[in-house]
């Protein structure tokens, strides 16, 4: 049986939020597999006593603890995660934000996805906050920060999506896995980009210079609260996403690096990326978790997606089902079906219950296949005038 691979969390830290001590209890579950470690870079966070929380927390998680003696910023901090990797025999390294939450299958998916093809150089998990790759999601905060649901989630992505590489036009460093032989090749960060951002779009660029594979792991998913240190620490301005000056480095040095990000957005992958994901998220919390049926002309029905819902709108507009959980939605045609037949085949079963918002004809074919599931609360209609 060959061994496990040896693999190195690098997660980069400046000061930080209570998310923080959510990462490092995801990186200590993953440190407790064969061949990973995990190590905290703090880059001389400057809040009074911050930095011995972090340490202290991690001590108590067995996770290893550097702090810089002075702040390097992202590029170097990132460099000294790569350098460790590599000096300590490592075969791949994971630059971590320090504001993920991890899930349990994080490492054996970015592995397997890098062992699909030797010349992958870079693996960026899917999340609900990474670029445009993100997963759009209604309220990320409230529906996906938490260590269960990042490890459901990522588990059902996984069910669908299996070790499949997608080529993307750059890799995001908020949580992105490097064989550390093709550092021997790229070399680092280039630490021209000073404090931090578009410092993995260059490295990523060159390294697809060097023939090596930028690639999207769609089949693992990381929270990823993001770009609360950076902002508070004045790096990027209140409503930005980027540092301009960084972003025309990567304009004078990669002149088409626009019109790739461009075509790629416009190619429909991602799209179907985002409706497969979504589909397979709420059909697997359905037969996980049962659904609700809502039968409604309202389009911001009362509650939330926190229990998968279908929801059906009477008459002309019952063409289409609006599929809900946490956050997630997708809309599929009824496509010649009757609305039980497609319900039941889109949602793996019958309906938990049927809530019944409107009087119409569209009731009575649910009733007569579902009657012991409806419920008669009509919200938007008095039950007599």
């Amino acid at each position: 049986m060959a061994a496990a691979p040896r693999v190195l969390l690098a997660i980069t830290l400046y000061n930080g939020k209570d998310v923080v001590f959510q990462c490092l209890d995801s990186a200590a579950r993953l440190s407790e597999q064969p061949g990973v470690d995990a190590l905290v870079l703090d880059d001389a966070s400057p809040a009074p006593g911050w930095s011995e929380r972090v340490e202290a927390a991690c001590a108590e998680r067995r996770i290893g603890y550097y702090r810089s003696p002075r702040n390097l910023g992202i590029p170097r901090n990132v460099n000294m995660g790569m350098l460790a990797a590599q000096r300590g025999g490592y075969d791949y390294v994971v630059i971590c934000n320090s504001d993920i939450i991890m899930p349990a299958n994080l490492i054996e998916q970015l592995v397997e996805v890098a062992r699909t093809d030797p010349s992958i150089g870079s693996v960026t998990a899917f999340s609900n906050n990474v670029s445009v790759y993100s997963l759009p999601n209604t309220m990320p905060d409230r529906y996906l920060a938490e260590p269960g649901v990042a490890d459901w989630v990522s588990a059902s992505l996984a069910g669908e999506f299996g070790h499949a590489a997608i080529d993307i036009p750059a890799g995001i460093s908020f949580c992105m896995l490097v064989p550390t032989k093709v550092m021997a090749t790229v070399g680092l960060m280039d630490p021209v980009f000073g404090r931090g951002y578009c410092e993995e779009t260059d490295w990523t660029q060159r390294s697809r210079a060097a023939g090596y594979r930028i690639t999207l792991a769609p089949g693992v998913f990381a929270y990823h609260s993001g770009q609360g240190s950076t902002t508070d620490a004045g790096l990027l301005s209140h409503g930005h996403t980027t540092v301009p000056a960084n972003e025309r480095i990567i304009d004078l040095r990669y002149p088409m690096f626009r019109q790739q990000v461009e075509a790629f957005v416009y190619s429909g992958i991602l799209q179907t990326l985002h409706r497969n994901a979504a589909l397979r998220i709420i059909r697997d919390g359905a037969r996980a978790y049962g659904y609700s049926l809502h039968l409604s002309w309202l389009h911001d029905l009362p509650g939330d997606s926190l229990v998968p819902r279908c929801i059906l709108r009477p008459e002309a507009h019952g063409s289409d089902l609006l599929l809900e959980f946490r956050g997630f939605s997708a809309v599929v045609p009824l496509a010649g079906r009757s609305a039980p037949e497609a319900i039941v085949e889109e949602m793996g079963g019958p309906p938990a219950n049927i809530d019944v918002f409107d009087r119409g004809s569209a009731l009575g074919p649910l009733q007569a296949a579902f009657g012991a599931a409806a419920v008669r609360d009509h919200y938007s209609y008095p039950e007599r005038v």
